[in-house]
C-alpha cells in the first residue's frame, strides 16, 4: 500500500497529495465544505495548515482527520 508523502494545498480547496510509489493525487473538497464534519475546513488558514501522516491527511492539531481510503474515494466521485 502507498504512503502519503506529502500533501500541498491548493487553490480552490484542493490538494495535491504526493506518495512514496511516485504517484500523486488532486482531491477537491470544496463540496465536503458544506457538511457538519468538514465545514471548518472553509477556514482557509486552517485548510492551509495541512500535513501528511502516512496513511492519514491531518489539518491542525488532529482537529480534521482524513485517511487515504476517504481522499480516494472523494477524488473517484468527483469524477
Amino acid at each position: 500500500m502507498s504512503i502519503i508523502q506529502s500533501v500541498v494545498p491548493l487553490e480552490g480547496f484542493r490538494l495535491l497529495v504526493n506518495f512514496n510509489n511516485g504517484s500523486s493525487l488532486t482531491v477537491d473538497l470544496s463540496a465536503k465544505l458544506k457538511t457538519a464534519r468538514f465545514a471548518e475546513l472553509s477556514d482557509i488558514e486552517l485548510f492551509h495548515n495541512v500535513k501528511a501522516d502516512r496513511e492519514t491527511i491531518v489539518w491542525g492539531d488532529g482537529l480534521v482527520k482524513i485517511p487515504l481510503f476517504e481522499l480516494i474515494d472523494v477524488a473517484v466521485s468527483a469524477r
